[in-house]
């Protein structure tokens, strides 16, 4: 796919990510971009130029979201455990915690090199409005756009998590800081409720008690919808 298709779908500005760009240089220049966006009102976020995201976003054209009434957060998590297996069984140990502080989605797994992607601007000042803006969700198990804005709008009220990243099938985010270990059990349930294989599928050990330590050592939030 040339460049040019998927960011004149979006329609949004954008900056190209040289491909010899690094994992850390690539976060200090979302990083810059984000307060960049702060003062002239978008929210930067990385996507890939692939065929795949560019399927997707066609499949979700049409739809709309109402970004004043998004759903009740809540009832996303009540309803999502009603609906999931007896997640128990994956609580586990909290661990020590391994550090995530890189965004991984856009770098390749085998070779360990960027893949070709961009950095686009969403007109916006409200972070949680990616996901109705790319927009971003409803396939596989993911969560629809408009349930996905609610709980990313949640995240960022309680601990500044802003997306950065979006592919076909996997979302990061970033914080300004790890989240308090007290909080870091709760958040790992609620995000084995909004993505249950970043813990069954990325973590060694399938437990959200793992999930919870890197979380209370981690400035990067990494979710998987296989």
């Amino acid at each position: 796919m040339s460049e040019r298709n998927i960011t004149d779908y979006l329609g949004y500005e954008y900056d190209k990510i040289p491909l010899w760009t690094t994992p850390k240089e690539l976060m200090e220049l979302w990083r810059k971009e984000y307060e960049r966006g702060k003062a002239e009102g978008f929210i930067p976020v990385i996507i890939p130029i692939e065929d795949r995201l560019e399927d997707y976003l066609e499949d979700m054209e049409g739809q709309d979201y109402d970004a004043e009434q998004l759903p009740d957060v809540r009832q996303f998590f009540s309803a999502a455990k009603e609906n999931c297996d007896d997640y128990s069984q994956f609580i586990g140990t909290m661990t020590q915690g391994d550090a995530n502080d890189l965004m991984v989605s856009m770098t390749d797994y085998e070779s360990g090199e960027l893949a070709e992607c961009v950095m686009i601007h969403l007109p916006t000042d409200k972070p949680w409005e990616a996901a109705l803006l790319v927009p971003f969700g409803g396939w596989n198990d993911c969560p629809t756009p408009d349930d996905m804005a609610a709980v990313l709008k949640y995240w960022y009220e309680q601990y500044g998590a802003v997306p950065a990243a979006i592919t076909h099938d996997t979302l990061e985010l970033v914080l300004p800081k790890p989240i308090p270990r007290e909080d870091a059990s709760q958040v790992a349930v609620e995000q084995y409720l909004f993505c249950s294989d970043r813990v069954t599928q990325c973590t060694k050990s399938g437990t959200i008690g793992e999930l919870a330590g890197d979380l209370s050592v981690s400035t990067v939030w990494y979710f998987w919808w296989d």
